[in-house]
């Protein structure tokens, strides 16, 4: 494929957030193809990812081809009332152009307009595959972490990490009656590497401290709770000294079922044994991997976090089976092969 220019409607301006940095503008500067955010001056391809207009995918057409890059799960389950109180917040902060629609069924037109889609999961696909028979499966690059071996870690008092996007911290106030019973046994610390405050509306708009999201953790855990800005020195010091990582989601948030499995991997790679909530995607990893760490109950976050802590042979096997299914279905040349794919199909 010859270098292209690509007009990009990016999730953040700088293109720093992990929509960006972890998937079209890891592609391009791996296959040195340029990216302009100007998508008004000529460009062969054009890119809206999660927060565009995509009531304006008409008008980019007549410019390029469009692809839109739709990594989360919009086109679930979702609230009726909810799903139009978006349309109309989107619309009102000028995020979205036209008349008032749910914010689904603004996607579901831009699809069926747009060129190409890609997503981050077979379960996000299914529904996508039935609007446009041009959609493509994606995972992020996560080559910004290194793979490291398992270690058995004697670090006190026995430290878990959980790591990611403020707004998914809701799902840890879930376990609040999980750490009460466990540190009557023995004391563990809980470190999250995140951001320390996140827009509370759409993304955009409103401040909320990350320490407001978790409940009651830390007076729970006192001195050995920690909160730490998230860089990617610091998730991947933190990883090092910690025993287990879990990944705890909010129930009641609709776009949690089709999340794909990207902090799950992240942790294997970084030589962590992981305990996840239920999702679509994790479970179908799971299964995949010879796997049994879901948990679905409190009674399941109780046992199995104390089986993790108290037996190194079980973490070393978690870990060691997680690597090895990256190494067998995900690696760097075979994703980048399905961006030059998907890219190909609309040139």
């Amino acid at each position: 494929m010859a270098s292209l220019r690509i007009g990009y409607s990016s999730q953040v301006p700088d293109m720093s957030h992990p929509a960006d940095r972890r998937r079209l503008v890891y592609w391009a500067q791996k296959r040195g193809h340029t990216i302009t955010q100007d998508l008004n001056s000529p460009v062969d391809v054009i890119f809206l990812a999660g927060r565009s207009d995509f009531a304006k995918v008409g008008k980019y057409q007549a410019k390029a081809p469009v692809i839109i890059d739709l990594i989360d799960g919009y086109l679930g389950n979702e609230n009726p009332i909810v799903d139009l109180a978006r349309g109309l917040g989107k619309i009102g902060t000028s995020q979205l152009s036209g008349k008032p629609k749910k914010y689904s069924t603004v996607l579901s037109q831009a699809i069926a307009q747009a060129d190409a889609t890609i997503c981050a999961s077979p379960e996000q696909n299914a529904p996508i595959s039935k609007i446009t028979n041009n959609s493509h499966i994606i995972l992020d690059f996560h080559e910004e972490f290194p793979f490291i071996p398992f270690s058995e870690n004697s670090s006190m008092p026995k430290q878990l990490l959980w790591e990611g996007q403020a707004f998914t911290a809701d799902g840890l106030k879930s376990l609040e009656k999980v750490f009460v019973q466990i540190i009557q046994k023995e004391p563990i610390a809980l470190n999250l590497v995140t951001d320390l405050e996140t827009p509370r509306i759409l993304g955009r708009f409103g401040k909320k401290s990350t320490i407001n999201r978790i409940g009651k953790l830390p007076k729970i855990l006192g001195q050995n709770f920690a909160l730490t800005p998230w860089s990617i020195s610091n998730v991947i010091s933190n990883a090092r000294n910690s025993l287990v990582s879990i990944i705890p989601l909010d129930p009641g948030n609709v776009l949690n079922p089709l999340k794909p499995e990207n902090r799950l991997l992240i942790m294997w790679r970084l030589g962590l044994p992981c305990l996840i909530s239920p999702t679509l995607a994790y479970e179908r990893v799971m299964n995949e991997a010879g796997l049994d760490s879901i948990c679905r109950t409190d009674r399941e976050w109780q046992s199995k976090l104390e089986e993790f802590i108290s037996s190194p042979s079980i973490r070393r096997d978690n870990v060691q089976k997680g690597q090895a299914y990256i190494h067998k279905k995900l690696n760097e040349t075979e994703t980048l092969k399905r961006w030059d794919k998907a890219v190909e199909s609309v040139l």
